[in-house]
């Protein structure tokens, strides 16, 4: 091959790879296959028990400020 055939090639493979992998990665299938398997695998939905643990703790608290207070105001 020629000197300049072969800098034409090579262009354009440069330009061709990105294009061809912008393309591939956002087909709507491999999105949904890949990135939200990923994203659930990463992230997964948050579990109801420990948000319950957690107000159940914040209102034992509360409970608890509130008779320290209404006990020092009661003196």
């Amino acid at each position: 091959m020629a000197k300049w055939q072969l800098e034409v090639l090579r262009m354009g493979i440069y330009m061709a790879f990105p294009v061809v992998l912008f393309h591939y990665f956002n087909l709507p299938e491999n999105y949904e296959e890949k990135v939200i398997q990923f994203k659930r695998e990463m992230f997964p939905p948050e579990r109801p028990e420990p948000q319950q643990k957690i107000a159940e703790l914040k209102r034992i608290f509360q409970e608890r400020k509130e008779a320290e207070l209404k006990k020092v105001f009661e003196e």
